[in-house]
């Protein structure tokens, strides 16, 4: 029978940002509604359109991104607000039909 792999306690860590309780993780998601986050094993932090903030056709061909990354939080929180600001300088494609 198949039997999961013996595991060992490591050394207990401070802070675990790939942990999605990660206070960086929170604040992310509290700060900014629609985008969620994770640090990778590249030591960078990554943001991400959830589907509460999809981008419309004019906003992705006008260059707005679904990810964005940082090296560290700030970076990271001005990052997501330089997207959020050209998602709302975009081009609407539905807009010029109204």
């Amino acid at each position: 029978m198949d039997e999961p792999p013996q595991t060992t306690v490591a050394d207990p860590v401070v802070a675990d940002p790939l942990h999605e309780a990660d206070p960086v993780v929170v604040d992310i998601a509290s700060r900014f509604p629609g985008w969620s986050a994770w640090y990778s094993d590249t030591r960078r932090w990554w943001a991400y359109r959830t589907a509460a903030a999809p981008l419309t056709i004019g906003q992705l061909r006008a260059g707005c991104r679904l990810l964005v990354h940082a090296e560290t939080h700030a970076e990271l929180c001005a990052a997501i607000t330089a997207e959020i600001e050209a998602a709302r300088r975009a081009v609407r494609p539905e807009a010029a039909y109204a």
